[in-house]
């Protein structure tokens, strides 16, 4: 089976359409009156160590001398995959992170979301540092230009226990006491670094058995513990004045338990990277709410349209990872579909490393977001 990034380029998800399992359309005709804090932007990665693990030839190491030697300088694979073990290091290239913002200005975008993970060195946990992580003088003065330009910085730390293996040691304690200490550290010292973001994303995706197999340890939450740490997560961003933004994976397992547990605060970020948005392919399939597999996710555009008739508010992300169509596909599905009310803003994670063998995928996918956005949102 394969991840996410892996297998969505082969599979035509679903689409959008009328009626969803119960649920009535919320079709539009025209392109809703845009606010002026309407959001389009870029996922962009200064933090790397989301897809890894901390094994290096299916051995982990037993002191910090052994690590050194596993791990003196890891290069990227030229592939760019993403099962590499992980990097001791900051892997994002500062040249390629300052053209590709300045590019999303130059294309009109207004928000770039930052995946952080192991980029910035928490001042309150100095044992998650890694070798060139930013310190809080270098992020804010980062963060001023990225405003400057026009973007706003929106963090994202994705504590699904699918990606935290940036926590180190700590992705091992999920669910603790010490486990959730450590979160409410640092959502703490990113929202006081960011000077109190207006959102928060916090991932929460892919924590499902297929995602995990190929752990040397698998750590994966299920039933009420997931909603409970989503909870609490979205709690602390909120007690540090900023909203939750999550990945809307969680509603293909069951869209009942779905709209019974999310909380009504939190932004939905359906993604979707296929361009298939027929009304054939809208149909719930309840079947795949009850699947071990990957094929849940089969369920991906029909539980978006699911939320948004359920009011939750949204920011679609597409991505050219699989198709140079699913952008412009994306943006006429929500231009349709979503009220403008609850359209907070629509998105494009291209999924790549911030390296120069990977930038032009990068810029691309701002090049499509921004020419689909000026053709159905003026």
């Amino acid at each position: 089976m394969k991840t996410r990034r892996e297998f969505i380029w082969q599979t035509a998800f679903v689409g959008a359409g009328a009626v969803i399992g119960g649920c009535a359309s919320v079709g539009a005709t025209k392109a809703p009156a845009l606010a002026g804090d309407f959001a389009v932007g870029a996922l962009l990665h200064l933090g790397c160590n989301m897809w890894g693990d901390w094994t290096y030839d299916g051995h982990y190491p037993a002191s910090a001398e052994e690590e050194a030697k596993m791990f003196p300088n890891p290069k990227l694979r030229k592939n760019g995959s993403y099962r590499t073990p992980v990097c001791d290091y900051l892997a994002a290239d500062e040249k390629v992170w300052r053209g590709q913002t300045e590019f999303m200005r130059a294309e009109g975008l207004n928000m770039v979301i930052i995946d952080i993970g192991e980029a910035y060195a928490y001042p309150s946990r100095p044992e998650l540092w890694v070798n060139g992580a930013w310190d809080a003088a270098k992020m804010r003065k980062e963060l001023a230009r990225l405003r400057g330009l026009g973007l706003e910085p929106i963090p994202k730390l994705n504590f699904s226990a699918g990606h935290d293996i940036w926590l180190k040691q700590y992705h091992y304690m999920t669910s603790t006491r010490k486990y959730y200490k450590v979160v409410a550290d640092l959502i703490r010292d990113v929202c006081e670094v960011f000077d109190g973001p207006r959102y928060f994303h916090l991932g929460f995706d892919e924590e499902v058995p297929i995602a995990v197999k190929g752990r040397a340890l698998a750590v994966m939450r299920q039933g009420d513990l997931w909603w409970h740490d989503l909870r609490f997560c979205v709690n602390e961003v909120e007690r540090n004045g900023a909203r939750a933004i999550v990945w809307h994976d969680k509603i293909c397992g069951g869209k009942e338990e779905f709209l019974r547990n999310m909380p009504r605060s939190v932004v939905q970020m359906p993604w979707y990277y296929g361009k298939d948005f027929s009304e054939t392919n809208l149909s719930w399939r309840p079947e795949f709410e009850k699947s071990k597999t990957w094929d849940i996710q089969k369920n991906l555009v029909a539980g978006m349209a699911v939320i948004v008739a359920a009011g939750y508010d949204v920011m679609p992300c597409t991505s050219n990872w699989s198709s140079d169509e699913a952008t412009d596909a994306m943006l006429a599905y929500a231009r349709k579909a979503v009220p403008a009310a609850q359209l907070k803003g629509v998105l494009t994670a291209p999924w790549r490393r911030t390296v120069p063998g990977q930038d032009r995928y990068t810029r691309e996918a701002i090049r499509q977001l921004a020419v689909a956005k000026r053709k159905y949102f003026r």
